[in-house]
Parts: C-alpha cells; structure tokens; sequence
C-alpha cells in the first residue's frame, strides 16, 4: 500500500509497510483534551518505561483513566501494532501531554513546547515483546511522521530525556538492549524514510503483478541448493515486495 503527498507539485509516494490502527481516548478529558496541535515542529521519542506492556494495554490504560491525569502520547508500538490513540497521524492532529511545560529545552531548541507543537511515540519493550520488531515500527513510524510533517531525523527528532534530563532518561533503555545509541536511532529513521520514500517517476508495480515475479523467484529459489543464491532471490523478492508496498517476509 502507498500513501502520497505533494512536494513542490509532484506526487511523492511513501511505503505503507505497517497499519497505523486508531484507538483514540474519550475527548474532551484529561488525558486528550481536544485541542488542535500547532503546526508540527518535531517529534518526540519516548518509551513507556514498563517492561512488557503493550501496545494495547498501554491504551487501555489511558482510556480508563482518561480523566484521572493529563500525561499522555500519541502513539504506542510494540511488536504487533502500532496504535493511535490521539490524532496525529489518522485524523487532524491534536495536543498530546507529554513533557512537561516547565523545562525550557524544546522552547530553546525549537521555538515551542512539545506539547503544542510536537508529535509523541511511545516504544513498548521488554517482557514478551520481541524488541527487534517493535523497533522496526518504531523507526518506521517515525519516519512516516517525519515525511507526514515534512521533518528532517537527524535534526527535528528529541529523545524525551533531551528535553527533561532531570527527570526522563527515554528512550535510551531499550536502544541500549539493541546496542544502539539515539544517534544511531536517528539514522535507522533517516535510512527508512528514504527506502520508504520512492522516487519521483518510480511508476507504481501493484500487489499483484510483483506477487507474480515473485513467484517465478520462488521457483528459482527452490531449484538451487546454493545458499549464496537463495539468499539472492530471497532479496530480490523482498526488494519486489518493498517498491509494492507490502511487507518483507
């Protein structure tokens, strides 16, 4: 699947690798008061510091307390979803609370609270959840938003413990588990928004014409025992699989 946008007049498609699935909070309450977001500034990376909570439970959890306590984001990923649960993405985006007004760090770095003006994803980890995979749609999503929002990684995205270090330290545990560093985390999302980001003439190859080619791949793979070989068509499908828009297996 592939989704689009106009930069200076030319249609720009991005690969819909992943469903972004709205769940959103009761609105107005404490948690999604219903306010438009200002023009999106940047995005904020956090994670939800409980091991082994997912996706959905986390929004569970925000609905039934939706009006016992502001905090809140406007996404969850995990292993499995990637679930909305204010809009931002898969409706006319609004404020989300997720940093504290009184640090000053977003203000200096980007001329305004990331409450107003700013999108929050939250990375589930830890317990069951495969953490490999909910990176994946964590880098993914980010780079969605960034191409959303016309933002560029390396510059436009804050770990949450670079606007509040006295307080946060997210989302640096779970890239430690994966040996990684924000900065590498920055470019895993640069790296995806350009591979999910096709050229400009690129014509479309639907589903079901690449599900053919890659048929005739599968015969191929299945008639060498070289493994050099396999992993060569094994590549060249997944590659067919990316351009039309499904996900790699």
């Amino acid at each position: 699947m592939l989704n689009q946008k106009q930069l200076g007049g030319a249609a720009v498609p991005f690969v819909m690798k992943y469903t972004i699935v709205p769940r959103y909070l009761p609105a107005p309450s404490l948690r999604r008061p219903n306010l438009p977001l200002d023009p999106c500034r940047f995005m904020v990376a956090h994670d939800t510091g409980n091991p082994g909570s997912t996706a959905s439970a986390n929004v569970s959890y925000y609905t039934s307390t939706a009006n016992d306590m502001s905090s809140s984001a406007h996404l969850f990923v995990d292993d499995k979803e990637i679930l909305e649960c204010i809009p931002f993405l898969t409706g006319p985006p609004e404020k989300a609370y997720h940093v504290v007004y009184n640090v000053t760090t977003d203000n200096e770095r980007y001329g305004a609270d990331a409450n107003d003006a700013a999108g929050a994803v939250e990375l589930c980890y830890g317990g069951g959840i495969n953490l490999n995979e909910a990176y994946s749609r964590y880098v993914w999503v980010m780079a969605y938003a960034c191409y959303t929002y016309g933002l560029h990684p390396l510059t436009d995205i804050a770990g949450h413990y670079m606007l509040d270090p006295a307080r946060r330290t997210d989302p640096l545990e779970p890239l430690r588990q994966l040996g990684k560093s924000f900065d590498d985390f920055l470019q895993d999302v640069a790296k995806e928004l350009r591979d999910s980001t096709l050229p400009e003439n690129t014509n479309e190859l639907t589903a079901e014409d690449a599900n053919k080619m890659i048929a005739f791949l599968s015969a191929a793979y299945y008639a060498t025992k070289d493994p050099a070989a396999r992993a060569e068509f094994h590549r060249l499908a997944n590659e067919l699989r990316r351009i039309s828009g499904q996900p790699a297996e």
